[in-house]
């Protein structure tokens, strides 16, 4: 997961880099199995924002807030692997509940 961080960190704000960051954690979810929820859930959020701007242009400001969100959303992530099981479980309903724009 601190790959996945570090590689989205050093990526563009384009829609490509979500389609790349999806198949990424799905990729995860198949190699790192005590965690595959939080890489579902993860790859269910940006599907979601793919769908929603796929046929729409993305204006800088959304891009980069959803961007920004994104980092914040994945580092909240990748702190959460190692804590207690009721926080690892806190961290998947933010995650579920949120919205990248």
């Amino acid at each position: 997961m601190d790959e996945l961080l570090t590689w989205l960190k050093a990526q563009h704000n384009g829609l490509r880099t979500y389609k790349d960051f999806q198949q990424r954690v799905l990729n995860l979810a198949g190699s790192d199995r005590e965690h595959v929820a939080l890489y579902q859930i993860l790859a269910l959020l940006v599907g979601r924002f793919i769908d929603s701007y796929e046929e729409h242009p993305l204006t800088g400001d959304v891009a980069d807030q959803a961007f920004d969100h994104l980092i914040e959303i994945t580092e909240k992530a990748t702190a959460s692997m190692g804590a207690a099981p009721a926080d690892q479980l806190a961290t998947l309903n933010a995650i579920a509940a949120a919205d990248l724009g």
